[in-house]
């Protein structure tokens, strides 16, 4: 059995158009467009860690929404992966979406001082 990559937007954002992403695998929302980090992050990461438990390097993060869940969601996408992320990121020109690939622990060094 194949399984399908899965993109995982952050939030609902009313309005805005997700479809595009959909070449990249099925959208799959994380949170609600109305959830709020207020005074503690923490029912917010046990929901993303909890929704987030398979992603793996055939899937996607379209980064939606509040700032701080981004982050909190590249977080805990990346401490079940080892540290990798494939990210969507809209291109206005285009368009559509591009793939950024974050591996947090890549060892080369690619400047030298």
């Amino acid at each position: 059995k194949v399984e399908m990559s899965t993109v995982y937007i952050t939030q609902d954002t009313p309005g805005r158009n997700f479809l595009p992403a959909k070449k990249y695998g099925a959208l799959k929302g994380l949170l609600e467009g109305n959830v709020q980090i207020v005074l503690s992050a923490e029912p917010v990461i046990r929901k993303l860690r909890n929704r987030l438990r398979n992603f793996s390097d055939d899937d996607f993060l379209l980064l939606t929404g509040d700032p701080v869940i981004m982050g909190i969601a590249i977080t805990v996408a990346m401490e079940v992966n080892h540290g990798r992320a494939n990210l969507l990121k809209w291109d206005k020109r285009e368009s559509s979406y591009y793939e950024v690939f974050v591996d947090m622990f890549h060892t080369e060094d690619y400047y030298d001082d």
